[in-house]
């Protein structure tokens, strides 16, 4: 059993099955999981999707009861993804991706937070303000962001995004979210999935291959995660902790508009 010290918290992940088991009243009220045949809508090669073989592992709502109140008072969950090894054909394994909603009476959508626990991280983020309209959807912003174990980041209003498996083993990470928010994943299958594929070569090293389904994609920024204390963003230390001990530093996340050059100021293109 591996010990996900980075969460903070009494979670472990069994090294057979990739499972978590969560410790000292530590609660889960929902998980699941998604087998690669139930992905064929958004893969590069569907034709390898297998029946049996599962991609990823979802646990929604963890907390302690002690804290259940600091959560809903925010509107706010704590889940965490588990994205099994390997690749579906040469495809790194991911989630589904999806855009984030309108919150109300605002000209913005809502952010979310991401935590990685265990191995590597590769988040697509594409920038699309017409996500919601039936057409062609315009890519203003293409980021592929790294985010190793014990970092974190924040996905800014319009960028659609998921996480894809870029390490050797399992990936695990966390997120901090919004229970409300609106989650549009059409647009994405539509399209079969994001702008960017992420591949497996023969020697391991991953190469992002477009997505032909889509026009006019601009060149994306290969970025790496920045800090920032006031919104609660500091790696090693546990993003379950930081919101249960100063739940007012994460507002920014039902109410973004005061923080917008902060929040974006993370992902400034670092390569």
């Amino acid at each position: 059993m591996i010990l996900l010290s980075t969460s903070g918290l009494p979670i472990t992940l069994s090294e057979n099955t990739y499972k978590l088991s969560f410790q000292n009243h530590l609660t889960c009220d929902s998980e699941g999981d998604k087998t690669c045949n139930k992905m064929v809508s958004l893969l590069r090669e569907p034709d390898s999707a297998s029946e049996t073989d599962i991609c990823y592992r979802f646990y929604r709502d963890i907390c302690f009861e002690e804290d259940r109140s600091v959560f809903q008072a925010k509107d706010l969950r704590y889940d965490i993804t588990v994205i099994m090894p390997g690749t579906i054909k040469n495809e790194c394994k991911k989630t589904s991706g999806h855009y984030h909603g309108y919150i109300n009476n605002s000209t913005y959508t809502y952010p979310e937070v991401y935590e990685v626990l265990e191995g590597r991280a590769l988040y697509i983020l594409q920038k699309v303000m017409n996500f919601s309209q039936e057409e062609e959807p315009v890519i203003s912003d293409l980021k592929a962001v790294y985010v190793e174990k014990g970092q974190m980041i924040i996905i800014p209003p319009f960028y659609g995004h998921c996480s894809i498996n870029a390490g050797d083993g399992p990936l695990v990470f966390s997120n901090l979210a919004v229970v409300s928010c609106p989650l549009y994943y059409k647009p994405i299958e539509t399209k079969h999935g994001l702008s960017l594929y992420a591949c497996r070569e023969g020697n391991g090293e991953i190469t992002l291959i477009p997505n032909p389904c889509y026009n006019h994609v601009p060149e994306p920024s290969i970025v790496h995660p920045g800090q920032n204390e006031k919104l609660g963003i500091q790696f090693g230390h546990s993003v379950y902790h930081a919101f249960t001990s100063f739940p007012d530093t994460f507002d920014y996340l039902n109410h973004p508009e005061d923080h917008i050059d902060q929040i974006e100021s993370l992902l400034a293109s670092s390569k």
